[in-house]
């Protein structure tokens, strides 16, 4: 039997070509990954009227989705929205935390949407059972601010107070010394009660009769207690609460013949020309706070990208509009940190990502997004002020016109008087006499 004797030089020369060859050869690339998302939507309220904006917001997720996918910015891994995945929940707290498990249980990596306030709070208690990031386009209620009661939520809009309280203001601006208001008693309601008082104080502003009810109260109830503010003499109306019962008060307004001139009106909540007539009418001259969306390039992107999915012309200063936008950017805000999660070397888990969700830092369609630091709230979003003048000329949608704009910092309201409608169509303020500043 013959043998082979190799010497120690001749077997590392054998090893060295073969990693020589190994290093050559190209590396086998990681598998792309797609990365489902959770949503939780609202395009019909609970009563089963459409609801335009919810359903602009999920468009704009889908937009947001596209545009994430064909540009590269996640490399080969794609986000995926899939219709299974997605519920219209009605923006109505019952069954919200049912519904949100449901997808949670599934393999979903972030939930988005949850773009009201009462369900969010629900929404976001299941997340912190489950894990799972939620973060909202839409949901402002104070409540949902602390990081210590809500540790998976954020969102991409700023809490109530820099929304509620302007209102006030207005009104301080113009003279008024008493208001009716109505609130709903729901979570959002209830924060923004606290926002409207603290500010009435300030202002010395007498809260005259006080209303609070559930979520989509009947009819009659809010035309009574509208009637007890007539009677009573009161010529300055404040609602906070949500869309469907915003719509009820406007209704009970016209319906009492309360638009006239030296009255004022002041609500939360934008309203679409997809509502009724009577509330439409009842609504006209009435002020209403939302994001200032800064001109830029990317809102101009959306805003086109928007109207190519609707097939028609968007109007840039709708209620659909903004919250179609906040959707986008909230997607964004999911790219951005599965982005940053892997550039830095790690896992996209879902405690990695609720972990770079905070850490969000980028320009989107309604502007700069990040987050106050130990807050589930964005940050210097800055906020204008509209003002209704009724039905655009082709009724499809409600002619809402900025009026003034808060200064984001310094929480300076700055008003355009010469742009005003009041209740009535008169172009004369209430009370022209400004009170001192």
């Amino acid at each position: 039997m013959s043998s082979v004797t190799r010497t120690p030089g001749r077997l590392n020369f054998i090893v060295a070509a073969l990693l020589v060859t190994c290093c050559l050869l190209p590396l086998p690339k990681a598998a792309a990954e797609v990365f489902d998302l959770g949503g939780m939507y609202t395009y019909h309220y609970h009563d089963g009227r459409y609801a335009d904006w919810g359903d602009y917001a999920l468009q704009g997720a889908h937009i947001a989705i596209e545009e994430i996918n064909s540009s590269g910015m996640l490399g080969e891994d794609q986000l995926r929205l899939k219709p299974e995945n997605t519920i219209d929940y009605h923006c109505w707290p019952e069954q919200a935390a049912a519904m949100a498990e449901t997808l949670m249980k599934k393999d979903i990596l972030v939930m988005t949407g949850v773009d009201c306030s009462g369900p969010a709070v629900e929404i976001a208690n299941v997340a912190a059972r489950y894990g799972v990031p939620s973060i909202s386009n839409g949901a402002n209620a104070s409540v949902l601010t602390s990081m210590e009661k809500f540790p998976w939520f954020v969102r991409v809009v700023t809490p109530s107070e820099a929304y509620e309280g302007y209102l006030i203001d207005v009104a301080a601006h113009f003279g008024v010394t008493e208001i009716g208001y109505f609130y709903t008693t729901d979570a959002w309601g209830l924060g923004a009660r606290r926002v409207i008082r603290d500010y009435a104080k300030r202002h010395a502003i007498h809260i005259a009769k006080e209303f609070g009810f559930p979520r989509d109260a009947d009819y009659e109830t809010i035309e009574k207690y509208m009637t007890e503010v007539k009677n009573a003499g009161i010529r300055h109306i404040v609602m906070t609460g949500p869309t469907p019962d915003t719509v009820t008060v406007f209704r009970a307004l016209h319906a009492l013949d309360m638009n006239q001139p030296g009255n004022t009106f002041y609500a939360a909540e934008m309203i679409s020309a997809d509502e009724s007539a009577e509330a439409v009418n009842g609504s006209l001259g009435y002020f209403a706070p939302m994001t200032m969306l800064p001109e830029s390039g990317k809102q101009q992107t959306f805003l086109r990208a928007l109207e190519s999915h609707r097939n028609h012309t968007i109007d840039p200063n709708s209620k659909a509009f903004f919250y179609g936008a906040l959707s986008y950017d909230h997607i964004f805000a999911v790219a951005h940190a599965i982005k940053s999660v892997k550039d830095d070397g790690k896992p996209v888990t879902r405690e990695n990502m609720m972990t770079y969700l905070r850490m969000m830092d980028f320009e989107g369609a309604t502007g700069h997004i990040s987050l106050v630091p130990g807050t589930n709230d964005r940050a210097n979003m800055p906020v204008q002020i509209f003002n209704s003048h009724g039905y655009k000329a082709d009724q499809e949608t409600v002619n809402f016109v900025p009026v003034g704009s808060v200064d984001p910092k310094s929480g300076k309201l700055t008003l355009d008087e010469s742009a005003i409608l009041w209740p009535g169509a008169t172009r004369n303020a209430p009370n022209p006499q400004v009170r001192p500043r």
